[in-house]
């Protein structure tokens, strides 16, 4: 009823069907925008102090800019206290000399950057 099939032709038709499946695999659309699942968004920006000169007992306020997703903010200095958390702390030293004070931020992702900055006191 129905023709014999050519061994040949079977191989030829596979062929092609494997040429289409490869050609149509590589035409897919790629995506150049990164992932946001990534954390590729984190940026650590800036870290300033208000006043970079303070008077003994003194208060300045200091700032962490950073964007990227849910950022925590870890702030130490080389000596003083800290009141406050998150992007904008509040630092005051008893005593007359330089101070280093730094911010570590970590995004959800865990990428994280230091900054440090000198804040001097004076009598």
């Amino acid at each position: 009823m129905y023709p014999k099939s050519d061994p040949n032709m079977r191989k030829i038709v596979i062929v092609l069907c494997l040429a289409v499946i490869v050609i149509m695999a590589s035409c897919s659309k790629s995506s150049t925008a990164p992932d946001p699942g990534t954390g590729a968004e984190f940026k650590f920006t800036s870290l300033a102090a208000a006043d970079t000169v303070i008077k003994v007992n003194d208060i300045t306020s200091v700032t962490a800019q950073a964007t990227g997703d849910n950022l925590t903010y870890t702030w130490t200095a080389s000596y003083g206290t800290f009141v406050g958390s998150g992007a904008t702390v509040q630092w005051t030293v008893c005593h007359q000399a330089k101070f280093n004070i730094s911010c570590v931020v970590t995004d959800k992702y865990n990428h994280s950057e230091k900054k440090t900055i000198v804040v001097r006191s004076h009598n």
